[in-house]
């Protein structure tokens, strides 16, 4: 007999926090007095693991947390672990790359993709499943929703839930059993029917189990997570970035899940830019390793979930700055605008030419200016890093603003032999003392050597060693140290563009004498 109803458990998501606070509390007293204090925290470094440390943690400071290092983690994860003391790491058996090959891709949701394993290993009621039938043959209301999938069958890749099972659950099940501990985890019934059903047979301390578990945030919704983590101002990954109000509900600017980066459950039902357009402009080095060296771009292509921004450029910006031939337009700026050194714009336009051929965002993103006396086109990414190269050139001109004309050149890619995108108009004068004010420092310099090899190294010593020593340096990337704040600046930039952009309201408008370009 189950011991919660579905409507109990609406009834409690519906509780205030504080409510939910002090269950939550009670639910982990009887877990650790039940147990004798042989707790721990399996801890992912997520928001909802994170929220479940502090308040065991408030209970009980000593009580030490696990973490299962996959390496499937975002680094910003990563990075924030090394920050919380009484940490375990474990490691998985065996590697992500071998999981895929040995059981299978993870794709659409644990339960399809359980069932497309076992289906093909000729498992009946795997079969009986994604036909839509019941066990004496009849449709299923409850199963009709997995034949749908059914077509998954012929996919020419191998497909399965045990992703999760073999990188997270085995090692920290394993590591539990030999040190008599009994684990807390931070998942919640509002995630998939899953964790409900789960929580509905067992409640949140399932001490029947056969490895018995505590859910004591089983009745939460993410809503009560970032509400919790704004009321007590604890730390948690730079990944999310800031926590703020959209239409009345609280949301995080940054990734709005930290699960393993190259999972692929769910994905379908994502807008976009989804995870992996998002990866590729945030994690370039990690994007390319998924979607490529481990073959996940194959198997989105066969699933038509898109996977790259580069068709996407439009849809993220305002339609209206969209040009057709960026380099006429801006042309026209340098004709008007631009008295000497007009041949810096021959420069600007095989920089943007270039840049077309990129599949990455990053590579396709801009900072252009036009002065009386020449132009400069930098990376947009590169200009937030103080000491870049990019940074230097833009902010050159900060106490001498007039006479720029500056603009955010986004290159969506060649149409009818015109380098298409958007163009968007910036305040220089505004825009640049935001650059000043914000930028980040380098903290590392990743770069290709001579020979072709991937090299990393600190700021400090590619300044003062490699650029002297080495020759042929290219491909040079500088990165700070949190690549989701640098995210989260580019973000609020652009947000800022628009309110720049915004006509001001006045009481009265005087007609004002028609200007002559400037020559």
């Amino acid at each position: 007999m189950p011991v919660y109803t579905r409507q109990d458990l609406s009834i409690m998501q519906a509780w205030p926090l504080e409510r939910k606070i002090r269950v939550t509390q009670a639910k982990i007293l009887e877990w650790y007095h039940h147990y004798g204090g042989k707790i721990a925290v399996s801890f992912s470094g997520g928001k909802d693991s994170t929220v479940l440390l502090d308040l065991v943690r408030r209970a009980f400071p000593d009580v030490p947390a696990v973490f299962v290092d996959t390496g499937l983690e975002y680094p910003e994860i990563r990075e924030f672990v090394k920050t919380v003391p009484n940490v375990t790491w474990l490691r998985p058996e065996i590697p992500f790359s071998k999981v895929l090959t040995t059981y299978g891709y993870p794709i659409i949701s644990k339960d399809v993709a359980r069932r497309i394993y076992y289906a093909r290993q000729g498992s009946p009621w795997a079969i009986r499943h994604l036909n839509g039938l019941n066990a004496d043959g009849t449709p299923s209301k409850y199963n009709e929703r997995y034949e749908k999938w059914r077509f998954l069958l012929d996919a020419p890749f191998l497909i399965s839930d045990r992703c999760c099972a073999v990188m997270k659950e085995r090692p920290l099940h394993k590591y539990a059993r030999e040190h008599h501990l009994y684990m807390i985890l931070g998942t919640m019934a509002s995630e998939s029917v899953r964790r409900q059903s789960s929580y509905l047979k067992t409640g949140c301390n399932a001490y029947l189990k056969r490895d018995p578990t505590s859910q004591p945030m089983s009745f939460w919704t993410e809503q009560d997570v970032l509400a919790y983590l704004k009321m007590t101002g604890i730390s948690y990954a730079s990944i999310y970035g800031e926590i703020v109000e959209e239409a009345g509900k609280l949301t995080t600017i940054g990734v709005k899940r930290s699960g393993c980066m190259f999972c692929m459950f769910g994905a379908h039902l994502e807008k976009e830019p989804n995870r992996f357009q998002r990866m590729e402009v945030t994690h370039p080095k990690q994007y390319d390793f998924c979607i490529h060296k481990l073959g996940c771009g194959d198997v989105l292509d066969y699933l038509h979930i898109p996977y790259t921004t580069k068709e996407r450029t439009l849809s993220m910006e305002n339609e209206k700055d969209y040009q057709p031939d960026i380099l006429n337009f801006l042309e026209k700026i340098v004709q008007r605008n631009t008295i000497a050194y007009k041949e810096d714009f021959d420069v600007d336009k095989e920089i943007l030419w270039n840049s077309a051929q990129e599949s990455s965002l990053e590579h396709r993103s801009f900072l252009w200016m036009s002065r009386p006396c020449g132009t400069w086109c930098v990376p947009e990414r590169e200009t937030y890093l103080q000491d870049s190269r990019a940074y230097k050139t833009w902010t050159f001109y900060a106490d001498q603003p007039n006479g720029i004309k500056a603009y955010r050149v986004v290159v969506d890619g060649v149409r009818d032999g015109k380098l298409a995108g958007k163009v968007i108009h910036l305040d220089y004068a505004k825009q640049v003392q935001r650059v000043v004010k914000s930028a980040l420092p380098i903290a590392k310099v990743q770069y290709r050597d001579k020979d072709e090899y991937f090299c990393e190294s600190s700021h400090e010593t590619f300044i003062h060693r490699v650029l002297r020593l080495e020759e042929n340096t290219h491909d040079i990337r500088y990165v700070p140290e949190s690549e989701a704040e640098l995210q989260r600046l580019l973000s609020l930039e652009h947000q800022m563009e628009k309110q720049d952009k915004r006509p001001r309201r006045t009481k009265s408008v005087t007609k004002q004498p028609s200007r002559t370009p400037e020559r």
